[in-house]
């Protein structure tokens, strides 16, 4: 879990660090305070830097914020005296940072819960409403960090849908759309929501992400993945959009050679088999894509000696 990660479970908790740190609240001994501060020290990010950027969601370097800390203190300090009352911190923060040191411009005022909508949708990928790319790579970097702290599996799946090609080109692009949003359901329904996330990866591509899940316990929500695309299947549409062309729906009772659609999965595992998230993406990738190119319809996992199309 990240420093920014652990501010924030902080607060959900009923502990505001920056108001504790900013002077305007207190726990209920100084060694409360100084066991939070030894156990966010030791994450070996710098708590001053992951402070402001919580604070302002805008980084600084490390003797930067550190500076701009102690600044805004002795700024809210100058507020008190001239205002003859007391000033939270966050008002403070926010008249120095915009007003006298000029290091946001055009500040908005934002509730949390606002801000929280709005940031959904930067991480959305809005065609089938899991996570983008973008939230991918912030969210495996935090996973791989914790997994390192506390010695515990971090397992990664690449999932290529196969012929997807084909669905665009007999039934058009929003008929792919709509297999995408079918698929990216599947994996929501197959995996914990949370801790797992669900990422659409690329074009026809999604990864998933699953915290304190080891090798083997991946190749089996593989397995079950794979085995869930494959009961995609072309379906007549209701009477009144009889004019319409089928549309690609869920059918259980669909056997797999009959399947319009079909995934090849790659998966790894750290720490057993990499030692950073760029290295964990890179291997689950290529047995990705050596599942395409052994047939298609297959499960590569970095655990496995051989490759091999599962049985239905």
């Amino acid at each position: 879990m990240s420093l920014f990660d652990e501010l924030r479970q902080l607060e959900d908790q009923g502990i505001d660090l920056i108001e504790i740190l900013g002077q305007d609240a207190f726990l209920n001994s100084p060694a409360d305070l100084q066991a939070i501060l030894a156990k966010l020290w030791r994450s070996g990010e710098n708590l001053y830097v992951e402070l402001l950027y919580f604070l302002t969601h805008r980084r600084f370097s490390p003797p930067q914020a550190e500076a701009i800390w102690q600044a805004i203190l002795k700024h809210k300090r100058k507020m008190e005296e001239q205002l003859g009352r007391k000033v939270r911190f966050r008002v403070a923060a926010l008249d120095y940072l915009y007003a006298k040191a000029s290091l946001l411009k055009g500040v908005r005022v934002i509730g949390r819960p606002e801000l929280e909508v709005l940031l959904s949708f930067v991480n959305i990928d809005e065609v089938t409403t899991v996570y983008n790319r973008r939230y991918f790579n912030h969210v495996l970097a935090v996973e791989v960090q914790r997994a390192r702290r506390y010695g515990s599996p971090l397992s990664l799946l690449i999932l290529d849908l196969d012929n997807f090609k084909q669905i665009n080109d007999r039934l058009g692009h929003l008929e792919g759309d709509s297999a995408l949003r079918q698929v990216a359901r599947l994996l929501k329904e197959n995996t914990r929501q949370p801790p797992d996330a669900v990422c659409r990866f690329g074009g026809d591509e999604f990864a998933v992400v699953l915290p304190e899940t080891s090798n083997s316990e991946a190749y089996s929500l593989a397995e079950r993945i794979r085995r869930a695309v494959g009961r995609l299947a072309l379906q007549p549409r209701p009477k009144e959009e009889a004019g319409r062309r089928p549309a690609l729906e869920i059918h259980p009772d669909r056997r797999e050679e009959e399947a319009i659609l079909a995934v090849s999965i790659g998966g790894a595992t750290f720490p057993s088999d990499c030692e950073e998230a760029e290295e964990l993406v890179r291997l689950a990738d290529r047995l990705c894509l050596e599942a395409k190119m052994e047939g298609k319809n297959r499960i590569r996992m970095s655990g496995e000696k051989k490759g091999a199309r599962s049985e239905a």
